[in-house]
């Protein structure tokens, strides 16, 4: 069975549509493949960039208050009243520690704060209001997990240490981001007390997500599983208030996706800490989803117009055809009428143009068989008069034959006799060739009727040669010369003639 034929309008349909959907497809497939992860690739480089940068931000801003809080753990002044442990310092001792505390911060005071405690809890000095937390008079060193000083008290061996475990905020309400102490010592090594700078939100303002790029940064005690946000200093605990952090894989700095969120985790220089960068994916992929959700509309806006055009197109097309096959279908049935071409397509004009012309054709040629078939008619009608004519002429000539004979007259009966097979050899013999022996007998006969005719005044001698006597030649052609030297040679001339046919 053969393809079942489709239309111009399904064909011009498919092309727009493959020439439209392919490229659309296939690009809006392969951004859908690999579009997210492409996404998410582009997603981790930035944030890496970002949380290195600001790695370094946070590490530069601890370095300088853990400076701070080296230079006053080591100031003479500070040694020497811890030393002395008074339970009341006087007004002019008061005034010089913090003179000495207030210049050591210097501008810094409003971005951190500085707190100095004996062992005894007798000393306590601040910058801001002295928080309770660190009155020893009241607090043990091993009974809370999340102050710094239990804390240093289970590093025995340590002369300073950054926490991120300390307190949530200062007395004011200032949120405190992470904490410095350092024990004092005296000149024979004993630990006298400590010094503890506490690092608030403010220190950072500023220098960090200069891009607002990323939704939190994140410090990281991986020690103690514990991690408090910088961006979002209320935020403080375990990982599982973080849901970013994957306990598996926040540990080591890497990148990693969890809950829709791009991680990056850095460490940060001169700490044990690391600092974790995050960025929603979210906003990005919707991003991506209404880029995908625009594509869709337009390949439907697209596939309606390709609809439309191919409609269109096909009308201009099709009905010129149409007419063409009206025309070509009144040919079919003899109606020779040329097609009137309503089209402005060049080509279907060539066509018509061309059938216009074919149908020229074919009516000449009908005319002229027609004209031929008359005139084989007439060829017919003459040929069967010729045939008549012949048979009449050998009729007459068989009744003198027969009289002549009758009334024993031997010349006319030879005349008769040769006419007839002369005629009977022009008649019914058809062939453009004959062989010089039949030739040869044809002038025999015609010698005949003229040896008649001249009598004693004519002679004939024809010598053939056996050789020759089956070559053959065209028709009529020696017979002529025979006749040319009797009716030229003979007939003019008085007296006796000869004819001699040597072959």
């Amino acid at each position: 069975m053969g393809k079942r034929p489709t239309t111009l309008f399904r064909l011009l349909l498919t092309a727009f549509l493959v020439v439209m959907l392919l490229p659309v497809g296939g690009l809006l497939a392969s951004y859908h493949l690999w579009g997210n992860q492409n996404l998410v690739r582009s997603l981790q480089g930035q944030v890496q960039i970002a949380t290195e940068r600001d790695a370094q931000q946070i590490a530069s801003v601890l370095d300088s208050f853990r400076h701070d809080a080296y230079l006053l753990s080591t100031n003479p002044d500070t040694i020497r009243i811890l030393e002395e442990d008074p339970q009341r310092l006087s007004g002019e001792e008061s005034r010089k520690i913090y003179a000495q505390m207030f210049l050591t911060m210097r501008s810094e005071s409003s971005s951190a704060i500085a707190n100095i405690v004996s062992n005894s809890g007798n000393v306590r000095l601040s910058t801001h209001e002295f928080p309770s937390d660190y009155d020893l008079r009241f607090h043990t060193n091993g009974w809370d997990v999340d102050n710094v000083l239990s804390q240093m008290e289970n590093r025995s061996q340590t002369a300073s240490m950054i926490s991120i475990r300390g307190r949530q905020a200062s007395n004011a309400g200032e949120p405190i981001i992470a904490t410095i102490i350092r024990r004092v010592y005296n000149a024979e090594g004993k630990n006298l007390g400590y010094v503890i700078v506490e690092v608030t939100g403010s220190a950072f303002s500023g220098k960090l997500n200069q891009n607002s790029m990323l939704i939190d940064e994140i410090l990281i005690d991986r020690d103690a599983f514990y991690a408090r946000s910088i961006l979002h200093p209320t935020i403080s605990g375990g990982f599982d208030r973080f849901p970013a952090l994957d306990a598996k894989m926040a540990l080591v700095p890497h990148a990693y996706v969890a809950n829709d969120s791009v991680v990056n985790i850095s460490p940060l220089a001169g700490t044990e800490l690391l600092v974790a960068g995050t960025i929603s994916a979210t906003p990005y992929q919707n991003n991506m989803q209404r880029w995908l959700l625009v594509v869709a509309i337009a390949i439907v806006i697209g596939s309606c117009i390709a609809i439309l055009v191919a409609m269109a197109f096909t009308r201009s097309v099709d009905q010129p055809i149409k007419s063409l096959v009206a025309s070509m279908k009144d040919v079919e049935q003899g109606n020779m009428k040329p097609t009137a071409g309503r089209t402005n397509i060049k080509e279907i004009k060539e066509l018509d143009a061309s059938f216009n012309r074919m149908v020229g054709q074919i009516t000449n040629l009908l005319q002229l068989t027609r004209e031929e078939e008359s005139k084989v008619a007439e060829a017919e009608r003459k040929a069967l008069e010729s045939q008549m004519n012949p048979h009449f002429l050998f009729n007459t000539l068989n009744t003198i034959k027969a009289l002549a004979r009758m009334h024993h007259e031997d010349q006319i009966y030879q005349i008769t006799l040769k006419l007839g097979k002369l005629l009977r050899s022009t008649v019914d013999n058809h062939e453009s060739e004959c062989s010089i022996e039949e030739s040869i007998d044809l002038i025999e006969s015609y010698l005949t009727i003229q040896g008649i005719r001249f009598g004693e005044k004519l002679h004939t001698d024809i010598s053939v040669q056996e050789s020759t006597r089956d070559c053959m030649t065209p028709k009529l052609i020696i017979q002529p010369m025979v006749e040319n030297a009797i009716v030229h040679g003979l007939e003019p001339k008085g007296g006796h003639g000869s004819v001699l046919l040597d072959i």
